[in-house]
């Protein structure tokens, strides 16, 4: 009876519109050709439009999908209302069919009026988006290869304008496919590069309409891709096809046609040193040639980290030299200053050591690190002092080190006193001491030698 009601309030809406265009004199829909070949099949077609449109709005899908497939099959280039509306109504029908063949059937037509809406109304790489997403939401790792295909040219067409759930599916659906051994490493790695590009150009997209008409659903949407970031990574990370042997395989070859990308060398360099790959050649001169385009403090830090962990110390001086010039952080330019004395410690460069030290201490008076790397410089020099008993006092000296290291930074007070207790051993003995020297305990003393500096005696 409701069905029989709707049925006439469409056909009195359709005669309506007729007349409407009749009277003030538009064109007439029925002899418009994208309704249909003639006037006869215009008629059909336009009547159709309004049968299935009012069951729409009732959400009365079961008898919308009758005059609804008259108009999909007749006049498919009548509206993109055909597709829009015809992908909601077969997204409920699928919802409640239990039957598995029919539901099955179902879902085939659903893809087909994606492709059908691409072949009349174009944005493929949005359309592409809602199949994949919908085909994997139905078969999950049953058409992941399929899916992994649809989405991969998703994101290649549909760039910054991309959802973040078209993105994290296609992720999904790329390890499924790696695990399954249908695809190479080398393949998750170009999924998961272009994945997060993908999500990083979205990001930038969304920003500029935040102040404009879409601007919540923008904001909703930054939302999103935040998380969906957090998945790619965590997808990537577990898929086991992140290794530095084949991220080096994908990277290096492209060196050559990509040194001077800035975006290209960032790319390469993060997701190396994320996976603990920077003993991989391609990082090395990765990071060299971005730190030559872009300078930054930062780049010129981590360059330094990287040639001294390879004890190439001349590469890992300079860019510490580089790090401490451009870095406008205090206490991040101490932390630098701190790293490089250890550099000059390994170089047994002694002066160095405390001068590099001194200026960390300048820069962060509170860290008491620096004070321990002078009190080690200290108790590493050897032979200073005319009496063989003096070359000992040296221990003095750097026990006071260690000594203030703690009172500056309690932090450190266990590794302090741990090496206060290991140098106090060596103390020089009050005989010998009082015998060459004649000075006795509390007594001040000057270490000389590069050291130079007023400590007292004791035993």
């Amino acid at each position: 009876m409701k069905s029989t009601f709707l049925q006439t309030t469409a056909l009195i809406f359709f005669f309506a519109v007729l007349t409407a265009s009749s009277a003030f004199g538009q064109a007439k829909p029925y002899e418009n050709p994208k309704y249909g070949k003639d006037s006869a099949s215009r008629m059909e077609c336009l009547k159709n439009i309004s049968l299935y449109s009012e069951f729409y709005k009732q959400k009365n899908y079961p008898d919308a999908v009758i005059p609804w497939r008259k108009v999909y099959n007749n006049c498919p280039k009548a509206s993109k209302n055909t597709y829009l509306r015809g992908a909601t109504i077969y997204k409920n029908l699928i919802a409640k069919q239990k039957n598995a063949e029919a539901k099955k059937s179902l879902i085939d037509t659903l893809m087909m009026i994606y492709d059908k809406r691409i072949e009349f109304y174009g944005s493929e790489g949005t359309v592409l988006g809602y199949k994949g997403v919908d085909l994997y939401s139905y078969y999950k790792d049953e058409k992941a290869l399929e899916v992994y295909e649809i989405l991969k040219k998703a994101c290649e067409l549909g760039a910054k304008k991309t959802k973040s759930a078209v993105v994290s599916t296609f992720m999904q659906a790329t390890v499924a496919v790696y695990k399954a051994e249908q695809i190479e490493p080398t393949e998750v790695i170009t999924a998961y590069t272009l994945s997060m590009s993908t999500l990083e150009a979205a990001v930038g997209y969304n920003k500029s309409r935040l102040d404009g008409k879409g601007g919540k659903n923008a904001a909703k949407e930054l939302e999103k891709i935040v998380t969906s970031q957090a998945n790619v990574d965590a997808l990537f990370s577990e898929s086991g096809a992140a290794d530095c042997d084949a991220l080096a395989s994908i990277f290096a070859p492209k060196y050559d046609e990509n040194a001077n990308n800035v975006d290209w060398l960032k790319k390469v360099t993060k997701l190396l040193n994320r996976y603990d790959c920077t003993d991989k050649e391609i990082f090395a001169k990765s990071a060299e040639q971005l730190n030559k385009l872009e300078p930054s403090a930062e780049a010129a830090h981590n360059l330094a980290r990287l040639f001294l962990k390879k004890a190439d110390y001349a590469k890992a001086e300079s860019y510490y030299e580089e790090a401490t010039k451009l870095q406008e952080d205090s206490v991040t330019r101490a932390l630098y200053f701190y790293e490089w004395s250890t550099l000059a410690m390994a170089q047994v460069n002694y002066p160095k050591v405390r001068k590099l030290s001194k200026q960390a201490l300048k820069y962060n008076p509170k860290d008491g690190r620096p004070y321990l790397m002078i009190g080690r410089a200290y108790a590493a020099s050897k032979g200073i002092g005319k009496e063989t008993v003096e070359h000992n006092a040296v221990f003095w000296i750097a026990v006071d080190k260690f000594a203030k290291a703690k009172r500056v930074d309690s932090s450190i007070a266990a590794q302090a006193n741990e090496l206060i207790s290991t140098y106090k051993k060596y103390y020089p003995g009050f005989e010998e001491w009082f015998m060459a020297i004649g000075t006795k305990e509390g007594d001040k003393y000057v270490v000389g030698g590069w050291i130079n500096e007023t400590t007292k005696v004791r035993f």
